[in-house]
């Protein structure tokens, strides 16, 4: 199969292999090194330099300073579906080259936390707990590639949609050039912002998705973690010295698993607080364009549009709650151990350790918002409110008449 020798790390790898689980996060990194934010390689310094220059001035700087510029240059021009799509489009680019910019100073964890991750892996010894890790690794990497379609698809749509009318995608600002006074300069500037909205999506998927990339592969630990608490002292020939080894690794674990959320809680923290500031008015925006003014072609793009922003926020929001979930399991299974008939100082280690399991793991937006499905929801209700707003004002009314926008 084609996509299994392109692709190895999207199928589930044999229970007799190994268990890595950094490969949840092998398409993702080397991504992130395309992305132009680590350091150059020494074969390819110049290359890499000039692609990085070219990618982020076009994407990460100069994208949203063009939408704004493209707004003040030529407002009274645009269409009200062109004005709203360039409208959600403004906002979400400025969060994304946020976004960008924060994964830009912090990425070495990214490595760091694949090293807590091999160091993981070395505990397990089942085949079921190697199976376990496998299959996490192959559906993060399938994610990661669903997310690289949706968002490569919104691009291609919205490009091929406005050019087909005969315009740039978004009408961007760019000095000396003028796409409405030759063929030539027009496909210039469709192809420029083309590039650019590309190489947003492309640095997007990294920055939304490396949080679902390196949970899933931490999920499936936490549930082998679960499996090897519920065996403590379930073996009759142990000495009650074995057995307080065997909880004292099991505490070792559990730092081990705090430390791999440490180490991304900064990251997390700061991409997810971006997104959920603005998803709700880009959503506002995007229904806005959908029911009132967007033809058949731009609602397919608007709605691919829409699934990518809602894919931002929404997974890991809900893994967020698995987890939670996953960590009060952790204390269940700890509890539902052999500890009844042990010595008073396994009695002792276990209650102090089960008391920090009860403690569930929770990531932080911004150290605001606990990130969760109900932050998340509360975040895109906001975008029923503009909609809500637009309507009982008249403003999709206002916009339709030809001076709207003058």
């Amino acid at each position: 199969m084609v996509l299994h020798r392109l692709f190895p790390a999207m199928f589930p790898a044999k229970d007799t292999e190994p268990a890595k689980s950094r490969n949840a996060t092998l398409y993702l990194l080397r991504c992130v090194f395309f992305m132009g934010i680590q350091s150059p390689p020494k074969n390819f310094f110049l290359v890499y330099i000039l692609w990085s220059f070219a990618l982020n001035l076009c994407s990460t700087f100069y994208q949203p300073i063009g939408f704004i510029s493209g707004f003040i240059s030529h407002l009274s021009e645009f269409s009200p579906g062109d004005f709203l799509t360039s409208m959600q489009v403004t906002f979400n680019a400025y969060s994304c080259s946020t976004k960008v910019i924060i994964v830009w100073l912090l990425h070495k964890r990214f490595e760091q936390a694949n090293l807590i991750l091999d160091q993981m892996d070395k505990r397990l010894t089942q085949p079921r707990e190697r199976s376990k890790v496998h299959s996490a690794v192959s559906f993060s990497n399938r994610i990661f590639f669903g997310f690289m379609t949706v968002y490569m698809v919104y691009a291609t749509s919205t490009f091929i949609s406005a050019v087909s009318f005969g315009r740039p995608p978004y009408q961007n600002y760019y000095p000396f050039l003028d796409w409405r006074s030759s063929k030539w300069e027009f496909w210039l500037q469709a192809g420029l912002e083309y590039f650019a909205m590309l190489g947003a999506c492309f640095q997007d998927v990294c920055v939304d998705c490396y949080p679902i990339n390196f949970i899933l592969p931490l999920r499936a630990h936490m549930r082998n973690f679960a499996e090897r608490l519920r065996q403590l002292g379930q073996d009759p020939n142990e000495t009650p010295e074995e057995s307080h080894e065997k909880l004292i690794e099991c505490i070792l674990d559990h730092k081990v698993i705090l430390r791999f959320c440490d180490t991304l809680r900064p990251v997390i923290s700061g991409t997810i607080f971006v997104q959920l500031l603005v998803v709700g008015l880009v959503l506002g925006f995007t229904i806005i364009n959908i029911v009132l003014f967007a033809n058949f072609a731009s609602r397919i793009a608007a709605l691919s549009f829409m699934t990518a922003v809602l894919l931002e926020t929404t997974p890991f929001c809900i893994l967020c709650n698995y987890l939670t979930d996953d960590c009060f399991d952790l204390a269940d299974a700890l509890f539902e151990s052999n500890w009844i008939d042990k010595e008073q100082r396994y009695k002792k280690t276990l209650i102090q350790f089960l008391q920090s399991l009860q403690k569930p793991i929770v990531f932080m937006a911004g150290n605001v918002f606990t990130i969760s499905v109900a932050t998340n929801i509360s975040a895109t209700k906001f975008s029923f409110s503009v909609f809500t707003l637009v309507k009982q004002m008249n403003i999709a009314e206002k916009l339709s008449q030809p001076s709207a926008i003058e």
